[in-house]
Formats: structure tokens, sequence, C-alpha cells
């Protein structure tokens, strides 16, 4: 009887451990990703102004977004 007592709370345990840490790592994850795209959207500031006389077609402000469009896709669509 102990024995199953105990192999059902090493279970119990195991399956509880298992579960907080997928949920920290998923939360770690998810910062580290936040940080990701806040850097390079400062980056973008600095790069659309510098790229904006390669390209006359846009604003610094369409320039800007579609930078930041890519910078989205590329950090949070391929994982």
């Amino acid at each position: 009887m102990t024995t199953l007592a105990l192999k059902g709370y090493s279970l119990v345990r195991s399956g509880i451990i298992a579960g907080l840490t997928a949920w920290i790592v998923g939360h770690l994850t998810a910062v580290n990703r936040a940080i990701s795209a806040s850097r390079q959207m400062e980056a973008n500031e600095i790069v659309a102004r510098q790229l904006l006389k390669e390209y006359p077609e846009h604003t610094y402000e369409s320039l800007l977004a579609e930078l930041n469009r890519k910078t989205m896709t590329e950090i949070y669509l391929n994982d």
C-alpha cells in the first residue's frame, strides 16, 4: 500500500513540476521575444532615417511601419 501511495505521489509531483517548468519557460520565452522586438524597433527608428534616401516613395512613418511590420513577423511568426 505504501508503495502505491509513493508512486502516485511521485507521479503527481512530477506532473506539477513539469507543468510549472513549462509555464516558467513559456513566460521567459515571451519576455525574451518582447525584449528582442523592442530593441529591434528602436534600431528601426535609426535605420529608417538612413534608408529614407534610398526609398523616396516612402515617408519616414511609412518606412518605419514597414520595418516594424517585418520585425514583428520575423520574431512572432517564425518560431
